[in-house]
């Protein structure tokens, strides 16, 4: 049996990294708001030069935001253009080529069926909602 000396830190032992979990990093969509792995998500990128562009790696150069790979969240943040304006902290309207680009890209995307969309809601309601919902039930 080891002996744990608490005044030497060096005779603690860490789990091996199979043990720990690893760190899956998360993002909130713009379109509806709800919080999911980075992977499942795509970034829309303000390029240094100023262009809007979807960013399919994640990697390009500029500020980002991420969205859903499905037409209604990216038709959501099309229809109300002030979203992607506030995210991607433009000064300016997005140029009308960048946007049409982004609306063929919407059109490329899937339709959720009503189940899926049912279930997209579930488990990300809003906290003001949830909170409604308790002091109705009290």
């Amino acid at each position: 049996m080891s002996h744990v000396d608490f005044l030497n830190p060096s005779s603690f032992r860490l789990p091996p990294s199979s043990f720990m979990s690893k760190h899956i990093p998360q993002r909130t969509c713009i379109g509806c708001r709800s919080v999911q792995a980075k992977r499942e998500l795509m970034r829309i990128v303000k390029t240094p030069e100023g262009r809007v562009i979807a960013d399919p790696t994640g990697k390009k150069n500029g500020r980002g935001t991420y969205i859903h790979k499905t037409r209604e969240c990216l038709e959501n943040v099309l229809g109300a253009p002030g979203k992607l304006q506030h995210a991607l902290k433009l000064e300016t309207k997005i140029a009308p080529e960048d946007l049409n680009v982004l609306i063929e890209l919407a059109k490329s995307f899937p339709a959720l069926d009503a189940t899926e969309t049912a279930m997209k809601g579930t488990h990300n309601e809003s906290r003001r909602t949830l909170n409604q919902a308790a002091h109705q039930n009290k």
